[in-house]
């Protein structure tokens, strides 16, 4: 009934602290804190009921922009987190691209080694299949894998001392 009494009062603070789009929402929250508020203490305590209703109705508009810049903000990390993510993939897409045109580059001879290679085969497996020597298929692995050093300026892993 006090809700009632009240509401155009309230709606029209909260309209104009939201919006039109959020008003409801907002305004259903505010009548959930006053009944949570009277069911705990009552009323006996509050001097100005209209004035109390107002700051409540206040306090809520202010919850709900905390709320709106908190969700704003997660929109933007996320939307700098998935064009991070973007712009590494497009790199790494870039970067296989170099390694493809290495391989085309290199020959045939050396791009069925290699492609055996990145599926997992073992050397000896890809001498096999290839009718060529285990040490043949390293040696070209190995020529490739210089190419590619060479081309991304990347120099060899230090070798350890024995």
């Amino acid at each position: 009934m006090l809700i009632s009494k009240y509401e155009k009062l309230l709606r029209t603070i909260i309209r104009n602290k939201v919006g039109y789009d959020a008003a409801d929402d907002v305004f259903s929250e505010t009548c959930l804190a006053v009944v949570r508020r009277f069911r705990r203490k009552g009323t006996a305590d509050i001097e100005n009921v209209e004035k109390w209703l107002k700051e409540v109705a206040r306090s809520k508009c202010e919850d709900y922009w905390r709320g709106e810049q908190k969700r704003q903000q997660m929109i933007v990390e996320a939307t700098h987190q998935r064009a991070a993510d973007l712009e590494q993939e497009l790199h790494r897409e870039l970067r296989w691209n170099e390694v493809a045109a290495i391989l085309e580059e290199i020959g045939p001879l050396y791009k069925d080694v290699i492609e055996l290679w990145l599926e997992g085969w073992t050397f000896v497996e890809i001498g096999a299949k290839l009718g060529i020597s285990e040490n043949t298929a390293k040696s070209r692995k190995r020529i490739f894998v210089d190419r590619l050093r060479k081309h991304f300026g990347v120099s060899p892993p230090l070798k350890k001392p024995k």
